[in-house]
């Protein structure tokens, strides 16, 4: 077999770069006429590949029935992405370090690439345990990759995003955007049924680019899961004509509850994207106006009931204009001033904010709901301090914490002590205001 002559030195590289192709599910790659980057050596061009076999992330369309499956690795329930760790993560290995140890690896793990066709869970093991174990960087990065590969090619979509997540933990990537490329990649494949899952996972994805302010992603994200609850539509719709044709039962169809669970979605990354940019012009109207009122309410609404930062968003809702939440955030900050606030106290202050949200019109369901949230948390910390039953109960019940331990007598109530809040200067300092 001829040689690209513009890297004869790499003909090796190349040649077991072809045989691990060959290996792996679903695809047989010609040699490499393109140098051995690592996008050639992960993602083989489409004319490289053999035409009768499947295309994994080029074809728009999905099948509606999937081709049998042998030995494939159980597809867990999706997982978030991880926190960030507290470590500094390393810096992503150049192209080139990586395209040498995937070549390494190759030859060294050959048996184990060739049996992955039949047995990929345990192909995939092999690579997460030595990534696990070696100290460089450039290894570590391609033994994930491969491992990642690997799960997308037995359709196990949950295992190859619970490897992105132990690689973005390792490494500093974008693990939001490498999430919704492996989602749309999983959606676009030749060979695969949309699903449930699939349509939950890119939820999630749209919600987690929706918490990090994310709206162009989220926006895409969103516009994905509508595109998959499509697809799931209209292949239920051909398999329940398949049922009655052999008078069967058709499938019940869960598509019509994903169509408007993705439309709402899609609203919901709107209208976040909208409260984002009035909250951006009004911290900029207070830098310019600390007594504007109207703005400090547009920062503390949208730091308290959207984005949940009330440690934040109290000392600015407390100069807003809405005067019951502005008494509200007064009096909370101010119990947060104290070393030891007796507990009817708190639970006066929670009902209140209970009350809130049952009572207040400019609260849409969302905002109320993190308002309850809030007003949940003061009754878990103060329910087993309470001595009045009724009032127990009652905490118990609305911070859905039935197991706290029983309220103490009233001789053995403890004060509560409630962390200080940050001052509104202190506050406006830290966002830049």
């Amino acid at each position: 077999m001829a040689v690209h002559p513009v890297f004869p030195r790499l003909a090796c590289w190349l040649l077991a770069c072809w045989l691990l192709a060959c290996g792996f599910p679903g695809t047989c790659m010609a040699l490499q006429t393109g140098p051995p980057t690592l996008e050639n050596l992960l993602n083989p061009k489409s004319e490289d590949l053999n035409k009768d076999e499947p295309i994994p992330f080029e074809n728009p369309r999905a099948k509606p029935v999937a081709p049998p499956r042998v030995d494939r690795p159980r597809d867990a329930p999706p997982r978030a992405l991880p926190p960030a760790a507290p470590a500094k993560r390393l810096a992503v290995p150049d192209e080139a370090a990586v395209a040498e140890a995937l070549e390494l690896i190759h030859e060294a793990y050959e048996e184990a690439i060739q049996s992955a066709s039949a047995n990929p869970d345990a192909a995939i093991r092999t690579f997460r345990d030595a990534a696990n174990k070696t100290t460089d960087a450039g290894r570590k990065y391609a033994l994930l990759l491969l491992a990642e590969r690997l799960a997308l090619e037995a359709h196990a979509t949950s295992r190859a995003l619970d490897i992105l997540a132990q690689r973005a933990a390792l490494f500093d990537i974008d693990a939001l955007a490498d999430r919704h490329n492996l989602l749309t990649g999983v959606a676009r494949t030749d060979d695969g049924r949309p699903d449930a899952l699939l349509f939950e996972q890119v939820v999630e994805t749209a919600e987690l680019a929706v918490a990090a302010d994310r709206f162009d992603l989220a926006d895409a994200a969103a516009d994905l899961a509508e595109a998959t609850a499509k697809a799931i539509d209209k292949d239920m719709k051909i398999r329940a004509a398949e049922s009655r044709r052999k008078r069967e039962q058709p499938p019940a169809s869960v598509a019509a509850k994903l169509l408007s669970e993705a439309t709402s979605l899609q609203k919901k990354v709107r209208e976040r994207r909208r409260q984002a940019f009035e909250y951006a012009a009004a911290r900029d109207t207070l830098t310019a106006a600390p007594d504007d009122a109207q703005a400090a309410e547009t920062v503390g609404r949208y730091l308290c009931f959207v984005k949940r930062d009330w440690t934040a968003g109290l000392p600015v809702l407390a100069r807003g204009s809405d005067e019951s939440l502005r008494n509200l955030a007064v009096q909370e900050v101010a119990l947060a001033k104290e070393t030891a606030v007796d507990p009817t106290t708190l639970l006066k202050l929670a009902n209140e904010w209970w009350k809130v949200a049952d009572t207040t019109d400019a609260l849409p369901p969302p905002q109320a709901e993190a308002v309850k949230a809030h007003a949940a948390g003061i009754y878990h910390d103060i329910a087993g301090k309470l001595t009045d039953p009724i009032d127990a109960t009652l905490a118990r019940k609305r911070s859905n914490s039935p197991d706290l331990p029983p309220p103490p007598t009233v001789n053995a109530a403890a004060p509560s002590v409630t962390p200080s809040l940050p001052t509104l200067d202190s506050v406006l300092q830290s966002n830049g205001l």
